[in-house]
């Protein structure tokens, strides 16, 4: 089993120190085991913070992801209430960005002021 310490996630994960040690204190990460009193994490941290950070970019609050997590009730339907709720907020975010994407390869497409109102 690989040991890692905090130091070490930190580097590999992209998430500093002090955010792990939050994550631990808020109940997103499991208290690691310690070896001479330091944390050492092994790779399923690694797994854990990709979700917490996915979970952020999708819009979802630290408390919201903190129940995502730890539901474990039969048919997760706390989670389940949320997640359908940022479904919604994801396509419609999704929708914005591929419209915003339409404009900007028009407007590379278009001489002149394409934003002028003229047609190109």
């Amino acid at each position: 089993m690989v040991s890692l310490s905090i130091g070490r996630v930190a580097e590999r994960s992209g998430v500093a120190a002090t955010t792990l040690r939050f994550y631990e204190a808020e109940g997103l990460l499991s208290a690691p085991g310690r070896v001479g009193g330091r944390r050492r994490y092994d790779e399923g941290v690694f797994t854990r913070l990709e979700v917490i950070g996915l979970c952020k970019a999708a819009g979802f609050s630290l408390e919201e992801i903190r129940v995502l997590l730890s539901d474990d009730s039969p048919g997760r339907s706390a989670s389940r209430s949320l997640a359908e709720a940022k479904l919604a907020d994801v396509d419609a975010q999704m929708a914005t960005l591929v419209r915003a994407r339409e404009i900007i390869e028009w407007a590379m497409e278009c001489p002149g002021e394409p934003l002028s109102g003229s047609s190109c």
